[in-house]
């Protein structure tokens, strides 16, 4: 039985979202490999000791359960984690346990279950790696989730602020526990990544040494805001303060409703001033909203002025029709919708003011620079990735290459025995969109990180004849992911019976599984 704080962190969690389809393995003994969260927040004690919490989520579905000493089901992960110099020469702490799930009396319903650690450490930049494995399954399939980069960055002698924890849920403290701070019991939310159903983005941060700096007869404001990613502006709806007098340690712990918050990516921002406004210290923190329930205005659009806009001089309705269409990898769900609409009617006007208001959405001061620069992007990929009857920008991996980039790492393999032509794309950092509308933590397969770290693409050309690479899997967040794709690379020789087959056959001069795993 579970006791005190053990059994608060599994009440807590059993309340913790679980997200949709796309996040969860909804197999047990059946599923191939851990799903997890890690995210992590600096914080730093009244001695001025400075240190690292990690949260680590692991998807209650993904693991094995099997019945422990007491005939309950309970499952358990292996886990490793390093945290080295930001060089990656010293290791600074290395914690290896096992991490046991909350008993369950069946699987109809198994919860996300949560582990919390803490390593001291100096201010300064480190890197974090985790390695995560089924006990159950005899910790053979390790996962490795690659190195990400952390800062430390609170300064001892200075207003400063901690890193921002974004919270599931609080509650006051009736027992000091693991979860506790400032007199509440906080239930992380380990992900950056806030979903439709979710209309409240809550977070906690403490101030420190607000009395070094600030008379004590002096109170002191906390300003909150979100900003675009794009813009850097910041969103007139998502704007609040608080007042303060100066304490040893001054707690924050706000909430923002976001239901009306479009989908895109932002910047919750932290501000510290004194009485006369000067700015004493600043935190940033990345996240990411989806929210299909805010829709595209048919009003916004019409209500723009294009005459004298760089687009005025665009007339022809078939060169409208392809700068619209050329803008789908960077489009919301509801602007594709409007603009197929707009394409189909024809009117010149209204697709000018549609092609100026989606620019102006995204850069106010200079929406004819963004385009541009995104034309040029759109004319490489259409020469590059084009095919004879599709435009490079409609093709698989232009829309990758439009909406995160190019890749950090990008390897060829077209003449490998028994396998079809393939690519595989790695990106060391995904920020989800990089154009989304500006008023529109480590992850492993799951929703939940606006910043993705080592991802990976593979792309096939199935037909030989042409140009055109089919996007076959992916480990980022919304792509496809098919744990089969190294079957179907193989198929050109090879036809496998067993259904359940996740690898290739060992073919010679097969590389697939190697430029996968460290691609080059």
């Amino acid at each position: 039985m579970l006791r005190g704080p053990e059994y608060l962190i599994y009440l807590a969690m059993k309340r913790i979202l679980l997200f949709a389809a796309t996040c969860v393995v909804f197999t047990t003994a059946m599923a191939r490999e851990v799903t997890a969260n890690l995210t992590w927040c600096a914080f730093s004690t009244p001695d001025d000791k400075t240190y690292i919490e990690t949260y680590l989520s692991i998807i209650g579905n993904s693991v094995t359960y099997k019945p422990n000493s007491s005939g309950r089901l309970q499952a358990a992960v292996n886990v490793v984690l390093t945290i080295t110099s930001g060089d990656g020469k010293n290791v600074e702490a290395v914690r290896e346990y096992t991490l046991n799930s909350p008993e369950a009396i069946d699987t109809t319903n198994l919860p996300n279950f949560l582990d919390l650690q803490r390593f001291t450490l100096k201010p300064g930049a480190y890197t974090i790696q985790l390695i995560i494995s089924d006990k159950h399954r005899g910790g053979q399939e390790r996962k490795i989730m690659n190195a990400r980069s952390m800062f430390l960055d609170i300064d001892p002698d200075s207003v400063s602020i901690s890193g921002v924890e974004f919270v599931e849920s609080a509650r006051p403290t009736t027992q000091q526990n693991l979860l506790s701070k400032s007199g509440m019991d906080l239930v992380p939310y380990v992900s950056e990544f806030f979903p439709g159903n979710m209309n409240q983005l809550q977070f906690y941060a403490e101030l420190y040494n607000t009395p070094a700096s600030i008379p004590a007869d002096q109170k002191f404001v906390v300003l909150y805001s979100i900003e675009s990613v794009i813009s850097g502006q910041k969103m007139s709806d998502y704007n609040a303060f608080s007042k303060h007098t100066p304490q040893p340690v001054n707690p924050l712990l706000q909430t923002f409703d976001i239901t009306k918050l479009p989908g895109g990516n932002y910047i919750l921002v932290i501000e510290v001033r004194n009485a006369a406004n000067r700015l004493l210290a600043v935190r940033r923190a990345p996240f990411e909203r989806f929210n299909p329930n805010v829709t595209f205005q048919l009003t916004d659009v019409t209500a723009v002025d294009v005459s004298t806009s760089f687009i005025a001089s665009v007339t022809s309705p078939d060169t409208l029709r392809e700068y619209i269409r050329c803008l789908r990898p960077i489009s919301t769900e509801s602007e594709k919708d409007f603009a197929e609409t707009q394409i189909k009617t024809g009117d010149v006007k209204l697709m000018q003011q549609y092609i100026l208001n989606f620019w102006l959405s995204r850069n106010e001061k200079n929406p004819q620079g963004a385009w541009l620069t995104y034309k040029a992007e759109v004319d490489k990929v259409n020469r590059e990735f084009g095919t004879p009857i599709l435009r490079g920008y409609d093709s698989d991996r232009g829309r990758v290459y439009l909406q995160y980039g190019p890749p950090d790492q990008r390897t060829f393999m077209t003449n490998e025995p028994s396998s079809y032509p393939y690519e595989i794309w790695q990106y060391y950092t995904i920020r989800g969109n990089p154009a989304m509308p500006q008023n529109g933590a480590m992850t492993s397969n799951q929703p939940g990180n606006t910043t993705q770290t080592n991802k990976r693409f593979v792309f096939a050309n199935f037909d030989l004849a042409t140009n055109n690479y089919q996007l076959i899997h992916s480990d980022a967040r919304g792509e496809v992911r098919d744990d089969r794709w190294r079957v179907r690379l193989t198929k050109r020789d090879t036809s496998p019976r067993n259904v359940d087959q996740t690898r290739g056959n060992n073919h010679w001069g097969s590389q697939a599984d190697d430029l996968y795993t460290n691609p080059r």
